[in-house]
């Protein structure tokens, strides 16, 4: 097997960094194409401590492990039906 000379490597300066940079992000890109409709829908939820704790002696009366995120969900579901 022969032998490759290595190449020695010039170490970019800051400039030089800088306008690869600028260089990439002038190419841009583009957003994703598709969003689910039916997608899950993120908010932020303000919960009393009270209730917090009461949810939490609940969930870690089941069996296993669930976490509040998973109990909330099944509650709000069996309240729908």
């Amino acid at each position: 097997m022969a032998i490759k000379e290595l190449k020695k490597t010039v170490k970019a300066t800051p400039i030089k960094i800088e306008q690869n940079v600028d260089r990439f992000i002038s190419k841009g890109g583009t957003l994703a194409q598709s969003i689910p409709v039916d997608g899950d829908h993120r908010l932020t939820l303000r919960i009393p401590k009270w209730l917090m704790d009461k949810i939490d002696v609940k969930r870690k009366g089941r069996v296993g492990k669930i976490s509040r995120n998973l109990w909330i969900l099944e509650t709000l579901e069996k309240m729908t039906k």
